[in-house]
């Protein structure tokens, strides 16, 4: 199994520069091309949040006119530029949100490995939670299917990063609450969300949880004394999660990639079929 998450698109209504430099319906849409690019093809393109740079009917409209010429199928969480009605609007009981409940949860079966997916947000804020609700939502779903490993995505990363401004810390409420559910349900193998706009990893809840990239502007890792928050000119990129039956020695697991977006010149290969084609 194949899955690639996409974070933090920020689509705007086209030709907006957002922060007056970036048009992010562009960035989008080189993405995708580079998802359709990939060999193996992806099973699935998970987005962890942020869709758009503030949640509008026009705006998802605009990014499923995008995210039409993908490959292959994609799913949505909703981070906390979302508008919950209007998502449900444009995308509510589809393939890529098959659900119209008030927290905008579900679960994806049928693949290697299950993929559970929460709702972070509130509303106005831009830190996340999870609530008692969601919180119990979430180990009544885990406990459905013990024995299957198991993603848990949400657009908030539920530990601190080390950053600062607004993507300090993630959940500002829940977070302890969380971590001691995926402490009961060994299945979970990742916790993957965005928000940051950067890959960061860190270990959570008995697992590993990640953070992905983000497809437009990345955040500078600016740890210093001046708090600051900067959007720097790195290459935007992509997540790629793999579930491998090697992947351990003790078997299957769960390994990640992080592939930049951009114009590069063309590989140069070394092996193919395990022989050098250098001759040296």
């Amino acid at each position: 199994m194949i899955l690639v998450q996409i974070s933090d698109t920020h689509i705007d209504e086209p030709g907006t520069l957002v922060y007056g430099h970036f048009e992010t319906s562009v960035a989008l849409r080189k993405t995708v091309t580079a998802i359709n690019a990939m060999d193996p093809a992806p099973d699935l393109v998970l987005h962890t949040g942020d869709i758009a740079s503030h949640g509008s009917v026009p705006r998802y409209e605009a990014f499923r006119e995008i995210m039409d010429d993908l490959s292959v199928p994609y799913a949505l969480v909703t981070g906390n530029h979302d508008d919950r009605d209007a998502l449900k609007n444009v995308f509510g009981n589809t393939d890529a949100l098959p659900t119209q409940d008030p927290f905008l949860q579900y679960v994806i079966d049928g693949f290697p490995v299950r993929i559970v997916c929460c709702d972070s947000v509130i509303a106005g804020e831009p830190a996340g939670e999870m609530c008692d609700e969601r919180c119990a939502w979430l180990d009544e779903t885990l406990a459905q299917a013990p024995d299957s490993p198991t993603i848990v995505a949400l657009h908030h990363p539920p530990f601190y990063g080390g950053m600062t401004g607004t993507s300090a810390k993630g959940l500002l409420r829940g977070g302890p609450a969380m971590a001691a559910i995926l402490k009961k349900h060994d299945q979970v193998v990742r916790v993957l969300a965005g928000h940051v706009h950067r890959p960061i990893t860190a270990p959570f809840g008995g697992t590993i949880a990640f953070a992905g990239p983000t497809t437009c502007y990345p955040f500078g890792m600016d740890m210093g004394s001046e708090r600051v928050l900067n959007i720097v000119h790195e290459p935007p990129a992509f997540a790629v999660h793999a579930w491998l039956p090697d992947a351990t020695p003790d078997g299957a697991g769960l390994i990640t990639h992080v592939l930049p977006v951009g114009d590069w010149d063309a590989p140069i290969t070394l092996l193919r079929n395990g022989e050098n084609v250098l001759g040296h």
